[in-house]
């Protein structure tokens, strides 16, 4: 037998060091356990707020504020769209028959619940009401259907995968290592959104600011709730409930992954769309301009009027002249058998004409009006120099 002796006198053989060594293991997979739990229950905690702030509620605490039942049942309302029987009181009775009247209403929706009874959420049994919640959220968040619950998790995985397809730096296995340096959530909204993430900058050995990249802009354009945080990135197992839960707001959104062409159509549709509404605007805001008076105008102003007026027209419009002809065989593009189906824009080409032909017509007026303007300054200006000639004499 191995016997080795420590600094402090304590013998240990090879037995104490297989003890030992057990002891560790134990307390390491208790740590991943615990820090799991813990994402979970945040993750799931503000799942259920994205939800019950639309009444008027939150929690926070998930183990206790679902003990006495009643924001369960508005949850379950808010995600069903039925009516669930509700008791009042808040004696421990009422608590156990309206955690009873939500697991009875799961399993009329024939959805299984292995182990739970209602004196487990009323005492707020951790473990056990997790369970509840990721139940609830395989049901209603990511399968959208508990008769093909089972499929759920695979159909998931494979909607990332395509989302993620040939994007450099991400290969889509699981729900857990695929997402550690953020690539793959950042992949995902450029697939869908590729005008508010710039997917090239990214660097997949930068895993926290790629994460909080992501998480970022999928608050701010999306209005995907920031279920996840950066940390929760930072432990060595990570939690795939939670990650499954925040992807499926993202599923949600933009269920049908579009092939290249179809990206290709869309941003092409897009730049229409964006190019036409600026030249919309342009055409508005001067239009506006033009129709102001400039009768009796303070000749400095006159002059510096005069100035845009000529950079209107000789710099800015031939422009806007270039972006019209090139929006109208545009148009004509989408307006061919092939393409109508798939395009869409916003602002019409006869909207477009319309303002154009208003603006034309202000301009022509107010070069008319700049002209005569012109002219009453000249005549004023002769005059006054006749009177100042005779006053001179």
């Amino acid at each position: 037998m191995d016997i080795m002796e420590m600094d402090n006198g304590y013998i240990l053989d090879s037995s104490n060091l297989l003890d030992l060594e057990r002891v560790y293991e134990k307390d390491k997979i208790k740590q991943l356990q615990d820090d799991r739990s813990a994402i979970q229950k945040k993750t799931f905690t503000k799942w259920i707020n994205t939800y019950l702030i639309k009444v008027g509620q939150t929690i926070e605490d998930l183990y206790m504020d679902l003990q006495d039942g009643n924001k369960l049942i508005t949850l379950l309302e808010i995600l069903t769209g039925d009516r669930l029987p509700r008791e009042r009181g808040k004696m421990r009775f009422h608590k156990l028959q309206n955690v009873e009247n939500c697991l009875a209403f799961l399993k009329r929706k024939n959805i299984k619940l292995v182990n739970i009874r209602n004196d487990d959420i009323v005492d707020g049994n951790p473990k056990l009401i997790l369970g509840l919640i990721w139940t609830i959220i395989l049901n209603f968040e990511i399968s959208h259907d508990p008769e093909s619950q089972a499929s759920a998790k695979a159909n998931l995985i494979d909607w990332a995968k395509r989302a993620c397809r040939g994007y450099k730096g991400v290969e889509v296995r699981n729900f857990t290592t695929s997402f550690k340096n953020g690539m793959a959530f950042n992949a995902i909204i450029h697939r869908f959104r590729p005008d508010i993430i710039d997917y090239e900058k990214l660097i997949p050995e930068n895993a926290e600011e790629n994460l909080e990249n992501a998480f970022s802009v999928a608050e701010e354009e999306l209005g995907i709730p920031r279920l996840l945080d950066v940390e929760d990135f930072l432990i060595d197992e990570l939690d795939e409930k939670s990650i499954m839960t925040y992807l499926s707001a993202f599923n949600r959104m933009y269920s049908k992954v579009p092939t290249e062409e179809e990206l290709a159509i869309k941003m092409y549709s897009d730049r229409i769309n964006s190019d036409a509404k600026k030249l919309l605007t342009w055409l508005k805001t001067n239009i506006d301009r033009l129709e102001k008076r400039i009768y009796k105008m303070e000749p400095e102003l006159f002059e510096k009027y005069k100035e845009d007026l000529q950079h209107l027209k000789e710099e800015e419009l031939p422009n806007k002249l270039e972006l019209k002809e090139f929006l109208a065989d545009c148009y004509k593009n989408i307006e061919s058998a092939e393409a109508e189906d798939s395009l869409t824009t916003d602002v019409t080409m006869d909207k477009l004409n319309h303002y154009w032909d208003a603006f034309e017509r202000c301009l022509a007026d107010k070069e008319a009006c700049v002209q005569n303007e012109s002219d009453r300054i000249s005549a004023q200006n002769e005059l006054a120099d006749k009177i100042q000639e005779k006053a001179d004499e």
